[in-house]
């Protein structure tokens, strides 16, 4: 049996120390895993402060030398999660989980994001390329999804 070499680079991925070390720590979940289809879940920190999660598909055709394409996803309804029920928070949060042509992640990294208005170019530190992980992308979102935690603390400190 040919073993296709994406299906074995994501599997690896999901192996590794930096993965496993976030899902023990309770920052994400797999979900289901049936190649090329990644469906996980993200630990998050509402506005209010309180925690939650979000579901998220990846598809990933060609990885890594393609770049994974994610989607915000209702795994109840196994379709795009609705709009208003989507993170809310500051600037950053509203921007990666807008709604916008392609229906994807709205980060560098993401297979439609990244040329989009020259993302990968304009932050390449944020892009994707072959030698990054799915870890990176994982992550990426946790920390998005967990700076209503910042804005929290800081406003309990003031």
């Amino acid at each position: 049996m040919i073993v296709d070499p994406s299906a074995s680079r994501a599997a690896a991925d999901l192996d590794e120390l930096d993965f496993i070390s976030g899902q023990d720590a309770g920052r994400w979940r797999v979900i289901c895993f049936e190649f090329p289809v990644l469906d996980f879940a993200i630990a998050a920190t509402e506005v209010d402060g309180s925690p939650s999660e979000y579901g998220f598909r990846a598809e990933l055709s060609n990885y890594p030398g393609q770049a994974p394409m994610v989607q915000i996803w209702d795994h109840g309804l196994n379709a795009l999660l609705a709009t208003d029920r989507r993170p809310q928070g500051g600037p950053r949060v509203l921007r990666t989980f807008q709604r916008w042509g392609d229906e994807t992640i709205y980060r560098p990294w993401d297979r439609k994001t990244g040329p989009h208005n020259n993302n990968a170019v304009e932050f390449p530190h944020l892009a994707w390329h072959p030698e990054r992980h799915l870890s990176f992308i994982f992550e990426d979102l946790y920390v998005i999804l967990n700076s209503n935690s910042r804005t929290q603390s800081l406003r309990a400190s003031s």
